[in-house]
């Protein structure tokens, strides 16, 4: 499964015919204050709008990644980014690439359902969908291996009122949200690059001249994976391998697409199986009785899912008091076990540095500015190193203000609830 199914855990777009429309907040809010404070005072931006130019570089720094979407969609909305076609240059040790599974498709055309409905995992293709990106280019660390290097293109639209691809990658098969072209409606286009920062040869890269995002998560420096820690004495997460990993997720790479569907298939009838079955615990504490209320016939490897699980109940309530147990983050800790595991590297000082000596070539090359910068810091849901993101952090800012050839604005620190306005 994706890297970050589960990451949201421990921690619109609008229309896009050509009269779509972006509402948003004109005034300054703080974060608890825009969800209301929208409702009363908005402003429409429309296609035909005249695009704005900021006199400097905003930095809009957040604690959890998908906050970054309140403030790309105030830009859209002021006009300041483009209604669609829009570039994201994403630095992370993670795609963010998953797909909301069991969110509406029609909540990308309505800001607040969509905000109330993403994760950090989750927060990009529901914006490729709605049209407003149409390129992303994720540039990751040595350590992350959940997609392969390459350049990919694939749509993304609507099946069944949700949102699926008809991407072949492993990463979108095992979230179960393939499907064919011809079963999506909606379709939008995607074009995705996955390398490494020394592969990017950035400085011939002309369709950045237009103006993109630059996007940058402090753990692509520095990442934990924080599942790794969670009851320990048991020796968890190896064991939700044992449960959640679908070995047939190991042999994605044929072109038949009705295997491939059949895979997606099962996966996430699988996945929601296991769901029943821990959302069951959280409510009762124990399976005894779960057959009886799920009230359905169940296959022979779905028996053998439930006597694994019944076990894992066993040993973890030898060593933990039932409230210690969380059973929800226990299965989204599960949902992170794939073929591909998290990444987990805790850099060096060393290593920072280097990262970030690599950064600045990078910026120094770049052949225009961007129109904003988002930065997402990672550490309350211990991805990037607690002890770590404030020095990583101010190397990042003190690069960016070094190397880009523009005046960068003040840093909104909107994870410290610094009001902000356009």
């Amino acid at each position: 499964m994706s890297d970050e199914d589960s990451e949201g855990r421990l921690t619109t777009a609008m229309a896009t015919s050509s009269t779509a429309t972006i509402v948003t907040q004109a005034s300054s809010s703080t974060p608890a204050e825009s969800s209301s404070d929208d409702l009363q005072q908005q402003s429409v931006a429309t296609t035909c709008g005249s695009a704005r130019a900021f006199a400097k570089v905003p930095i809009f720094i957040v604690e959890d990644h998908h906050d970054v979407l309140t403030f790309l969609y105030r830009c859209i909305g002021s006009r300041h980014l483009p209604l669609r076609g829009n570039t994201i240059i994403h630095f992370d040790s993670h795609p963010d690439m998953c797909i909301p599974k069991h969110m509406p498709a029609g909540y990308v055309f309505n800001k607040e359902d969509l905000l109330d409905s993403i994760s950090i995992e989750n927060w990009m293709m529901p914006t490729v969908f709605a049209g407003h990106v149409e390129r992303i280019v994720w540039i990751k660390p040595d350590w992350a291996n959940q997609m392969p290097k390459g350049k990919f293109e694939f749509n993304v639209g609507e099946h069944e009122g949700s949102i699926r691809t008809d991407s072949t990658l492993e990463y979108f098969v095992s979230e179960g949200c393939y499907q064919p072209e011809d079963q999506l409606e909606n379709k939008k286009s995607l074009q995705l690059q996955v390398c490494a920062i020394e592969e990017y040869k950035v400085s011939d890269d002309d369709d950045l001249r237009g103006g993109y995002i630059l996007d940058i998560d402090l753990d692509y420096f520095s990442t934990h994976n924080p599942f790794l820690k969670i009851y320990e004495k048991v020796g968890l997460y190896e064991k939700l391998k044992e449960i959640f990993i679908s070995p047939e997720l190991a042999d994605t790479t044929e072109n038949d697409l009705e295997r491939l569907q059949q895979i997606a298939r099962n996966r996430e009838e699988k996945l929601e199986f296991l769901e029943s079955m821990f959302l069951y615990l959280e409510e009762v504490g124990n399976l005894k009785h779960f057959l009886v209320d799920y009230q359905q016939e169940i296959s022979e490897e779905y028996t053998t899912l439930l006597a694994k699980v019944s076990n894992l109940v066993t040993v973890l309530k030898k060593e933990y008091a039932e409230e210690e147990i969380d059973w929800s983050m226990i299965y989204d800790a599960g949902c992170t076990c794939d073929v591909t595991d998290l990444p987990h590297h805790e850099s060096t000082r060393e290593e920072i540095q280097s990262l970030v000596q690599q950064l600045e070539s990078f910026l120094v090359q770049l052949p225009a500015p961007p129109t904003v910068i988002t930065v997402s810091r990672s550490s309350e849901d211990d991805y990037t190193p607690a002890d770590q993101v404030e020095q990583i952090q101010e190397l990042v800012l003190a690069a960016l203000k070094k190397c880009l050839r523009t005046e960068l604005d003040d840093p909104i620190l909107y994870y410290k609830d610094q009001e902000f306005k356009l």
